[in-house]
């Protein structure tokens, strides 16, 4: 989750890109990701809870294109492969 955010920041859309599901990946556009990355400002990663070793609840704070600052809170799934962890899907939350 802390490198998928790092990604973000940076940013780096073929790492977001790598690190979704093999199976989902596409639902996933390189580009859509990295021009995400480069719009907004990320600020903060804060994990809210954990309720299972797959899922992790989650707040990113960042300020938007517009200047105005913007929580994104997501409940992700993610699946173990190969001893590496992939996003899987996400629930948008508040």
């Amino acid at each position: 989750m802390r490198s998928r955010f790092s990604a973000f920041a940076i940013p780096n859309g073929e790492y977001l890109w790598e690190t979704a599901s093999p199976n989902k990946r596409q639902f996933h556009n390189k580009k859509s990701l990295q021009e995400w990355g480069e719009i907004n400002q990320w600020t903060k990663l804060e994990i809210v809870d954990k309720p299972s070793t797959n899922k992790v609840e989650f707040k990113a704070f960042y300020i938007d294109e517009n200047g105005n600052p913007q929580v994104h809170h997501e409940l992700s799934q993610f699946k173990m492969i190969q001893n590496r962890w992939y996003y899987v899907t996400g629930e948008f939350l508040d």
